[in-house]
C-alpha cells in the first residue's frame, strides 16, 4: 500500500521543490507545527488536504512549464 495522497504532496513540496516547513505553511496557509505533525503521520483535516493539494499542483504546474518535467 502506498502513502496517502496528502503525505505524498507534502513530501514532494519538501523534497522535490526543496521548500522548508515554514514556506509550505506560508503558501498553504497552515501553521508550521501542523505541517510537521501531518508529515509525522497525523491525519489532516479536509481543508488542510485541499490546501496542500492546491499548493502541490500549482508548483508542479509551474515546474512543468519551466522545465518540461511532470509530476511523478
Amino acid at each position: 500500500m502506498g502513502l496517502p495522497s496528502t503525505k505524498r504532496y507534502l513530501i514532494e513540496l519538501l523534497h522535490k521543490h526543496k521548500l522548508t516547513y515554514e514556506q509550505v505553511g506560508r503558501y498553504a496557509g497552515i501553521e508550521t507545527d501542523r505541517i510537521k505533525a501531518i508529515k509525522k503521520g497525523e491525519e489532516p483535516t479536509d481543508e488542510e488536504k485541499a490546501k496542500l493539494k492546491a499548493v502541490a499542483f500549482q508548483l508542479s504546474d509551474l515546474r512543468s512549464k519551466d522545465t518540461g518535467e511532470t509530476m511523478d
